[in-house]
């Protein structure tokens, strides 16, 4: 029988507790969110570890062992960093040892509860505008009727997961905050969020920035705002907020109207999701231009996009020239042709797999090939659960050093000696049956 990851559970005597706290490693002993391989959630601290098992002790004293397999992998390179394996008699009986884990996909199996999400949750103030409130369990959706913000708390939720999954330290980003996302349904409501960004931004004396944002704003979907501090301390949540426009316009007798955006599998948003979800377990770097974060961060979530809808459906903005002109850049026109046409243009020798060549681009500079190349380079980065955990890692230095590492520093994340043999594995990967 499948193990349950809320079962297999026995209390002991305040004895045997307090030898187990004696034999914790460091830093390991405090409570954390773990997550169950089909996405459950438990909040527990690590004991130790048991060959194939771990053994948690819950907020209610009780001890649960688990193999080792049910859970994510971010809990996985946690145990492997904290807990030394340790093979005496467990305290709660035995667990046969499960089968090798396989690259799961949390985002789309876990099963969510959407039951408890509060969509009478209060009023959120933004700029001169107040936003009905749907709560979940890590975010805001900030909407007004007729919008249903149940699509967009769904797939925020299930994004969250799946960036927990992966990433040991993400869950603690989250403690004492939930993120904001607007749902915006009417086009004057949706150029007031721009402008009044980017009026913050001209005050903060980000003059260029403001003047790109008042440019490619209203031909954009989605956008982010950084709230003012004291907004998202009020409110709880991140100062990163996501505005989506909850409409499309189309035309009716010559006249446009609002379509309302239905469903949860929306390319364009998961896109846009899943990079807020990496910036906030990564932190940002020094500036939207560093070397490397367009192959990093947008590389990611096209990666996302894609292996979670099938499709790509966004295109990156940019102003040039004065500011006024805009134009965008996406990858190739169908999402299933980007492997196959990235292999023959590699091998014919039309695309080059070069990562410095890549690390010098930015959302400014790329092209359509540029964005498959860096579609490539992200999923190469997180292409197996070794891989994945080589990745954790390197988005936790991004965090603490707030700049991408140096292309050799990264190969050693990887287990490779320097940059071109990191260069060498990923052109590998790109010619590979994997990649497809």
């Amino acid at each position: 029988m499948k193990p349950k990851f809320h079962r297999f559970l026995m209390t002991r005597g305040a004895g045997a507790a307090l030898l187990l706290a004696m034999m914790m490693p460091t830093g390991a002993a405090e409570p954390r969110t773990w997550i169950s391989i089909d996405g459950r959630v438990l909040e527990a601290e690590l004991l130790r570890r048991l060959g194939a098992d771990v053994e948690l002790r819950d907020k209610d004293g009780r001890i649960s062992k688990v193999p080792m397999t049910s859970l994510s992998f971010a809990d996985q390179d946690y145990v492997n960093e904290f807990a030394p394996e340790d093979k005496t008699k467990s305290l709660a009986g035995s667990t046969p040892t499960g089968a090798k884990p396989k690259l799961p996909n949390p985002a789309k199996d876990a099963k969510l509860d959407t039951k408890v999400y509060n969509k009478a949750a209060g009023l959120f103030k933004v700029n001169d505008r107040s936003y009905n409130v749907c709560e979940t369990p890590h975010f805001k959706v900030l909407f007004m009727k007729p919008v249903d913000p149940m699509d967009v708390a769904e797939l925020a939720e299930r994004l969250w997961l799946d960036t927990a999954f992966f990433h040991s330290t993400f869950t603690q980003k989250w403690k004492d905050r939930k993120m904001a996302i607007m749902l915006v349904n009417d086009e004057e409501a949706y150029e007031d969020a721009g402008s009044w960004f980017a009026d913050m931004l001209n005050e903060a004396g980000q003059k260029d920035q403001a003047g790109k944002t008042r440019a490619t704003w209203p031909k954009s979907a989605s956008g982010t705002i950084y709230l003012p501090a004291k907004v998202a301390d009020d409110q709880g949540v991140h100062t990163q907020l996501r505005v989506f426009r909850a409409f499309e316009r189309s035309q009716y007798g010559g006249k446009a109207k609002p379509n309302f955006i239905k469903g949860v599998w929306i390319p364009f948003r998961t896109h846009c999701l899943a990079s807020d979800m990496l910036n906030i377990q990564a932190g940002g770097v020094s500036g939207i231009g560093a070397a490397g974060s367009f192959a990093i961060f947008t590389g990611h979530a096209y990666y996302k996009e894609i292996l979670l809808t099938g499709r790509s459906e966004t295109s990156i903005l940019r102003a040039t020239g004065t500011g006024n002109d805009v134009s965008g850049v996406g990858g190739f026109k169908d999402a299933k042709s980007w492997a196959p046409e990235l292999k023959k243009r590699v091998k014919k020798g039309d695309a080059r797999a070069a990562i410095a060549e890549l690390f010098g681009k930015d959302q400014e500079t790329a092209d359509e090939v540029t964005t498959v190349l860096a579609y490539s380079f992200a999923r190469f980065l997180q292409s197996s659960q070794e891989k994945l955990s080589a990745f954790n890692k390197l988005c936790e230095r991004i965090s603490t050093s707030n700049q991408i590492p140096e292309p050799d520093d990264i190969a050693k994340f990887y287990g490779l000696e320097n940059t071109a043999a990191l260069e060498k594995a990923w052109v590998a990967y790109i010619e590979s049956a994997e990649f497809r």
